[in-house]
């Protein structure tokens, strides 16, 4: 019967297990508040889960029961970032690095974005008239400077977005010329 009898004296060991449990379910409930907040990947709770007082050993227990439950899932998360920021408008490049960044593995990162852009596509996306579309946004800001360093400004924004050199100065040149 052990702990469920009334009057019942646990042992040094099932005290410790108790404990043990005790730890990783904390952890966990901190985990599935943290997702519930937004989506975030195994390796980013795990940063987020070492500030608490418990072993790697606890902590990966506490991540392994979640990934088991289908909680986490480093998979879904890549998926739905990836399918939001290109719809934000990123770019495909940009959308890998800032998935690596997330901690997720890179066999998932790339079927993510691939998966990510066919639907993309099949709802019309496509990279040129995103580019061009962002650059025409961010162009109006840049209309009080010199032509040359709203080109530059312009090809900076761009690049850091995520697009191809080639096309960045394509659209960069395209999107001023319209407006002077």
């Amino acid at each position: 019967m052990g702990a469920t009898r009334i009057g019942a004296e646990l042992t040094a060991d099932a005290v410790e297990r108790l404990r043990e449990e005790s730890v990783i379910t904390e952890l966990m409930d901190r985990a599935v508040d943290a997702l519930a907040r937004s989506r975030r990947t195994r390796s980013e709770l795990e940063v987020r889960l070492r500030r608490r007082e418990a072993t790697p050993l606890q902590i990966r227990t506490a991540l392994d029961r979640l990934e088991a439950s289908g909680v986490l899932s480093d998979e879904a998360v890549a998926r739905a970032e990836a399918a939001s920021r290109l719809r934000r408008g990123d770019a495909p490049a940009r959308v890998r690095q800032q998935l690596r960044k997330k901690g997720v593995a890179a066999p998932r990162v790339t079927a993510a974005v691939a998966e990510a852009l066919e639907e993309a596509r099949e709802a019309g996306f496509d990279e040129l008239a995103s580019c061009r579309a962002i650059a025409e946004k961010r162009v109006r800001s840049l209309a009080s400077l010199e032509p040359a360093v709203a080109e530059r400004r312009l090809v900076a924004f761009l690049l850091r977005r995520g697009y191809a050199g080639s096309l960045v100065r394509r659209v960069a040149r395209e999107v001023l010329r319209r407006t002077e």
